[in-house]
């Protein structure tokens, strides 16, 4: 696994930012906003910029929705992430010449570009398998699959939270073990080793019921790998921040 990106410090961005990704699960179609606003970080993130010029966005979102077959207008996209407030029209009001980010997201601009870019990998992760489910539970174990390969462990909760109150008795700890390890490695990288030692091991013992697979979710190598992971953060303790090797976390892999 690739270094898992930073964490949003400011909550209302963070949820704000995993909005826009939800909404982009539901519906292929609505990953619009999402485009664009990985666009904008990618042209604002030169040193010494806060402005993109409106010209420069739009090609870049046109391209952008070129590359993944998106039949969506980008002037109307763009329009329609500036009304979030995430981003802001620069210039006079009658004729912007440009877009600024919001204060919350300058202030977070390279954890926030490093999200965009996981969130986009993620989604065309899920595009690729030739199959999906039409089932609920199965659909939200694909979804955080693919989240969770990009390291995005509090997105995961969420997409599996939705879900895992809806279960009937047998299948729910499955889900709430597979939560509880995300929630383990964001609380790693969140710098709370008592809360990411808990988790990982609860999810963990939760989740070694439903081995070797369940749900078209393979599961022991899984938990061997997690299991390393608990033993290597425990035995490094408050140095785990620093010297944890997140090369460690495991994949969720699901069959075809």
């Amino acid at each position: 696994m690739r270094n898992p990106p930073p964490p949003i410090r400011d909550l209302e961005l963070r949820d704000r930012l995993s909005e826009l990704l939800g909404e982009a699960l539901g519906k292929p179609e609505r990953a619009a906003p999402l485009y664009v606003l990985r666009s904008f970080l990618r042209l604002v993130g030169v040193p010494g910029r806060s402005e993109v010029r409106s010209e420069a966005l739009i090609g870049a979102v046109e391209n952008a929705f070129r590359e993944i077959g998106l039949q969506v207008s980008a002037q109307e996209a763009i329009e329609g992430l500036l009304n979030s407030k995430l981003l802001y029209p620069s210039g006079n009001d009658v004729r912007p010449q440009g877009v600024v980010p919001s204060e919350e997201l300058q202030r977070e601009l390279s954890a926030a570009t490093l999200r965009a870019e996981a969130y986009c990998r993620a989604l065309e992760r899920l595009s690729r398998r030739q199959t999906r489910s039409t089932r609920e539970v199965e659909r939200a174990i694909e979804e955080a699959a693919c989240l969770f390969n990009e390291g995005l462990f509090f997105e995961v909760h969420e997409v599996l939270e939705a879900v895992w109150l809806k279960l009937g008795e047998r299948p729910r700890p499955l889900l709430q073990g597979l939560i509880q390890i995300a929630v383990g490695f964001h609380h790693l990288e969140n710098g709370n080793l008592k809360g990411a030692l808990s988790l990982l091991r609860e999810g963990g013992e939760k989740v070694r019921d439903y081995c070797p697979a369940h749900f078209g979710l393979e599961l022991e190598q899984f938990l061997q790998q997690t299991d390393a992971c608990y033993h290597s953060i425990e035995s490094l303790g408050s140095d785990a921040f620093d010297c944890f090797d997140r090369r460690m976390i495991p994949q969720m892999r699901l069959s075809a």
